[in-house]
């Protein structure tokens, strides 16, 4: 991780500069931060506020006029610096800040050459440009995007303290890979479900539901997992059957 080149590209126009500090300590986790972008039309007051984190956390920012109205030009500017770091910087990892699922291709392309690709956005990101990148993080609230039939902007409430904190589709997955771990090898590490897990849903990761590591958000599903108990092995932690 010491020798991990990270490059940051954020879109001023769908992000806020209040997340600045977050986006930047989270990008930080995952290697050196060599590259920091912001794009968008300097020229429209919404996006100013950005002005006052381009500063202190040294991001470089770039311009595009908006010449058509409703139409985001900045996207094209950010895709195209993505790719030249993409073939012209010895970059590993690639972290776009958005919630436009414009780049759901972009997103695809880098991994398909094998670049780990972390996305930080909103919870009301459409489930599919979610589930493009490597990892994405909800970068608005603790809690995760609850999952919805057509209505999938919709904010949906908190779950009350007796209700699982994950949507059910990700719950009873969660069951089935136990289950199936537990057929093959008698148990099921931890690290194998956080693994199998986020292939399915890059979101299912601990910080998105307000933890920092997957044993404690383990710990929160536990009571929702009434066939299993926790088992620690050394500093292995894993499921059994009870």
């Amino acid at each position: 991780m010491l020798n991990n080149n990270v490059a940051v590209f954020i879109d001023a126009e769908n992000i806020g500069s209040q997340h600045a500090k977050r986006i930047f300590e989270t990008a930080s986790n995952y290697g050196d931060v060599v590259i920091k972008r912001v794009f968008g039309d300097w020229t429209k007051p919404s996006i100013l506020p950005w002005k006052t984190a381009i500063e202190k956390y040294a991001i470089i920012a770039d311009q595009q006029f908006s010449f058509v109205k409703g139409k985001n030009s900045s996207d094209i500017s950010l895709i195209i610096q993505v790719m030249i770091a993409l073939f012209e910087k010895n970059i590993d990892t690639f972290v776009l800040v958005s919630g436009d699922s414009d780049f759901t291709r972009l997103i695809q392309e880098l991994r398909e050459r094998k670049k780990t690709v972390i996305g930080m956005g909103s919870k009301n990101s459409i489930h599919s440009y979610v589930n493009a990148f490597s990892e994405f993080i909800y970068i608005d609230e603790d809690q995760p995007r609850q999952e919805t039939d057509k209505s999938a902007k919709q904010t949906q409430p908190r779950p009350r303290k007796s209700e699982c904190i994950l949507p059910q589709k990700q719950l009873n997955l969660l069951k089935e890979i136990a289950e199936n771990l537990i057929d093959q090898n008698g148990k099921a590490l931890y690290s194998q479900l956080s693994i199998m897990m986020k292939n399915k849903y890059s979101d299912f990761i601990p910080q998105n539901y307000g933890c920092k590591q997957f044993r404690e958000l383990m710990l929160k599903v536990l009571p929702h997992l009434k066939e299993f108990k926790e088992e620690k092995e050394g500093l292995q932690y894993s499921l059994i059957l009870k």
